[in-house]
């Protein structure tokens, strides 16, 4: 093969979309200076992007957080999310993670006059082995004695995606993609199934605690894991990447999160051995063994009595005696069961002696609760042997509640309420106070609340309202007082929200009203008083625009500016800042004062600063593509290498911060690897599928064009390309070896993954030196990736004398 005639973009009369700016003065700069200066520029555009994305997400939060009431099947009004989460997270969440890879495949389509490139294609490939490997590698070491599931289909969606890329540019059509071809990559994106997705528990505790037998059901770790699973409220994928970014950007500390139910259903299982400090070593035969039959126990509170069998294994020749003793976990003494302490003595002969303990009903709802019954001082007075505690000394018993839960609710899930009246000039005030009812139960419970804007705006029609409301013993109802604000602006009406939510002491909510089971949801609809409008609230309404947001836009865009002056952007509670934070705000500085320009997120819903962000991403991109490019030029460093190296790094290191604060914070790996996968997906579908249909029908439409010959007339494929209509040709070598080395790579990496499920009993974490081993592998994977791919690249760009 041959080059074609085609002028470098670091040689005299090179250009790319952008540079070099100081044109062939700058070209005749020494190789080295020109790389040095590459390189810092290129790092400094990663910082770039990762700022305005950082802002693109935060659009793209308010777009797909907003809410609407409809009528429901059941003839009543409920709130719900004008985006459906599974269609959020697969169109613009998809777009938000992966926009900077996706606009660089599409600005080097148009930038090469809709030929294919090498930059695009192979920075989706690198960074896919870079997201799939090393952030891998991260967030296995960074648990602590932590396992959490993986939703494996979209690891398997992932790697039929590039397997599918493989197939398209290497045996289907053979360095060409037809117009189907890059179609149904492009459609393939809406096939991906929603990420995140949390087991679905298939028995009741109520269910579960009948599970066993009639006096004391005995169960598996794995069934009373079941049983105590939990479901947490998760941060969406845009809200880990912006805390990852703000923390890189700002120098902000990341926040303490709240303490978080234990995820339970990744504990490893009970055939593992316990731990060689819990106890003393096993001693030596003849022994005899006394152990519980179980370590879990679930019971009814209205049970009465539980029956705990104590058991004795080995040497039964014996006279054992072993004391026993309880001690409180969630459940009380006396107020939940009453506890019992003694000695139990075995005859010889005797395998089974059955401990007896009284559990206590109540009519308050409640949590299920649990207690321990401990064994010790395992001893035997026969000379013939001796007497020591087996592997399961400790019982845990759950008492699962059965009383009737409260039901908290509301008369009206939609309250009317004329705006504040002012006079003599002055603004008043009113108190709106919503009675919120309960029916079942007595005893304590507690809900928080708290409010949320509609088309009001919080600190201009309403004061904000966040608390926790207290049902006392016996009582039935209780008040949240919201405050209504007289408006500087008649709108013809405004709607916020009240919400309860976070039920406790055994409440729940109505699932007949809005909000249903999780929460309760009152939309409070502020009239104006004054019928008649001033001309500019008609033209505003008339725009569909809201004017009390657009005031509170017009502030914070101030305080934007001035947030990016500061070093901490803005947060006091970042303390003092360090030398670090001040050398990297210095170094962000410029960006931040050109993105602070973008409009804030209460401009027409999100709109505006969503597509401005995204137009300054592409042009970002597009000073990426071209340095990128400069880098590899001055470097004789094919683009190949370049984007699997520099640009798939740069591009990726956000998603890293953010899948290693999910995978520390989150119960579930679906927000750390799970989404990993699944932007892997995104990317093929989304960033090859929508260039590559575009480049198919440009070129179906214009043919076989001179300038399309001139370019591949060198190749050694070049005659029966030309033949019939034009072909949008993508030369699968180098790329589809890449595709090949990563998908072997990735069933390794999944196979490791799978096999620390079933050694270790989770994906994430674990043992200390098995989780570094684990990193390590994962590494190499990618460093061997990378080294093979690059090898094969040089090759082939040695062989055309490029």
């Amino acid at each position: 093969m041959s080059c074609t005639s085609q002028v470098k973009i670091c040689e005299p009369g090179g250009q790319g979309i952008i540079l070099p700016i100081f044109g062939e003065a700058e070209q005749e700069w020494r190789k080295g200076l020109r790389a040095v200066l590459y390189l810092l520029g290129l790092m400094w555009l990663f910082l770039a992007v990762a700022a305005v994305s950082d802002i693109f997400m935060g659009a793209i939060e308010e777009i797909t957080s907003k809410k609407k009431r409809v009528l429901g099947p059941n003839g009543k009004h409920v709130t719900i999310k004008v985006w459906n989460d599974t269609v959020a997270n697969l169109t613009l969440m998809a777009l938000g993670s992966s926009a900077p890879e996706i606009l660089l495949s599409v600005i080097e389509l148009f930038g090469n006059s809709f030929y294919s490139g090498d930059l695009g294609p192979s920075t989706i490939v690198g960074s896919a082995a870079f997201n799939l490997f090393c952030i891998s590698a991260v967030c296995v070491s960074a648990i602590k004695d932590k396992d959490m599931n993986v939703y494996i289909v979209t690891a398997l969606i992932s790697l039929f995606a590039y397997l599918w890329l493989y197939l398209v540019v290497s045996v289907i059509s053979e360095d060409i993609v037809d117009i189907y071809e890059g179609y149904l990559k492009f459609i393939k994106e809406r096939d991906i199934n929603q990420h995140a997705v949390k087991a679905k528990l298939a028995l009741t505790d109520e269910d579960l605690a009948r599970f066993g037998k009639e006096h004391g059901a005995q169960l598996t770790d794995e069934e009373l894991c079941k049983y105590l699973a939990t479901d947490d409220q998760r941060l969406s994928k845009a809200a880990y990447r912006k805390k990852a970014v703000q923390q890189l950007m700002h120098g902000k500390p990341e926040a303490k999160s709240k303490a978080r139910n234990q995820n339970f259903s990744a504990v490893v299982p009970v055939d593992d051995p316990p731990p060689p400090d819990t106890g003393p070593p096993p001693p030596p035969m003849p022994q005899s063994l006394v152990l519980f039959g179980a370590r879990n126990f679930a019971v009814l509170e209205t049970v009465g009595i539980i029956r705990l069998p104590v058991c004795r294994t080995g040497n039964l020749s014996l006279t054992a005696m072993v004391d026993y003793h309880c001690y409180d976990g969630l459940a009380k003494n006396v107020e939940d069961y009453e506890a019992i302490e003694g000695t139990l003595t075995f005859l010889p002969d005797e395998v089974e002696k059955i401990l007896e303990i009284i559990i206590v009903k109540d009519n308050i709802p409640e949590d299920n609760e649990d207690f321990y019954v401990e064994l010790t001082n395992a001893r035997s007075a026969s000379k013939d042997g001796f007497a020591a505690l087996g592997p399961i000394a400790t019982a845990r018993v759950m008492i699962v509640d059965t009383d009737v839960p409260s039901v908290i609710y509301t008369d009206e899930d939609c309250i009317p309420v004329h705006e504040a009246k002012s006079e003599e000039g002055n603004k008043e005030e009113q108190v709106l106070h919503i009675t919120v009812r309960r029916k079942d139960g007595i005893g304590p419970v507690y809900c928080k609340y708290v409010t949320e804007d509609g088309s009001a705006v919080e600190g201009r029609d309403y004061e904000r309202a966040e608390g926790e409301l207290t049902f006392a013993q016996d009582e039935m109802t209780a008040e949240v007082a919201v405050t209504i604000l007289e408006s500087c602006c008649y709108d013809h009406k405004e709607d916020f929200r009240l919400i309860l939510y976070d039920a406790t002491g055994g409440a729940k909510f109505d699932p007949d009203t809005d909000g249903g089971e999780d929460s309760c949801v009152i939309t409070i609809v502020i009239t104006p008083r004054i019928a008649t409008r001033d001309i500019r609230s008609r033209t505003m309404r008339a725009l569909g625009v809201n004017w009390q947001k657009t005031q509170k836009g017009h502030e914070n865009w101030k305080d934007q500016f001035a947030n990016a002056l500061t070093v901490n952007g803005g947060d006091e509670e970042a303390g003092p800042a360090s030398g670090f934070q001040w050398a990297l705000h210095l170094l962000t500085l410029p960006w931040k004062l050109i993105f602070a320009m973008i409009p804030p997120v209460e401009y027409c819903g999100g709109w505006p600063c969503f597509y401005i962000s995204l137009a300054f991403i592409g042009v970002v991109t597009a000073f990426i593509s071209d340095l990128a490019g400069l880098v590899g030029c001055v470097l004789d460093m094919p683009d190949f290498v370049t984007a699997i190296t520099l640009v798939a790094l740069g591009t990726s290191l956000p998603d890293t911060f953010a899948s290693k604060a999910a995978a520390e914070q989150d119960p579930y790996a679906d927000a750390s690897i799970g989404n990993v996968t699944g932007s892997n997906s995104v990317n093929v579908f989304l960033g090859l599928g929508l260039p590559w249909t575009i480049g198919s029908i440009y070129w179906a439409a214009q043919g076989r064009t001179s300038a399309w010959q001139e370019k591949y007339a060198g190749k050694a494929r070049f005659e029966e390309w030309n033949t019939g209509g034009g072909k949008f040709i993508v030369i699968g070598g180098d790329l589809g070896y890449s595709v090949v080395i990563f998908s072997a790579g990735a069933l390794v990496c999944m196979s490791i993954l799978f096999l620390r499920r079933k050694v270790l009993g989770g994906e994430l974490g674990g043992p200390k030196v098995c989780k570094h081993i684990t990193a390590v592998i994962l590494v190499l994977i990618w460093v061997t990736y990378v080294i093979l791919s690059s090898i094969r690249s040089l090759q082939s760009a040695a062989e055309s004398g490029c």
